[in-house]
């Protein structure tokens, strides 16, 4: 199997694209979206242990 990856300028020429490739037979398939940046995966992180805050010494007695 043989891999074209195409930047269409613009949505017209994206569509022409589709149309010729349908008619050709030549199946194809969407790759990239545009949100695929904002996903992010889940990662599980162990929970921290409370922190105890000591007082601070007072200095001005």
């Amino acid at each position: 199997m043989e891999s074209l990856i195409v930047h269409p300028k613009n949505q017209m020429e994206l569509n022409a694209l589709k149309s010729v490739m349908k008619e050709m037979g030549i199946r194809y398939e969407k790759f990239h979206t545009r949100n695929t940046k904002t996903v992010k995966p889940e990662v599980k992180t162990q929970a921290k242990p409370p922190r105890t805050f000591k007082d601070k010494p007072k200095t001005d007695l």
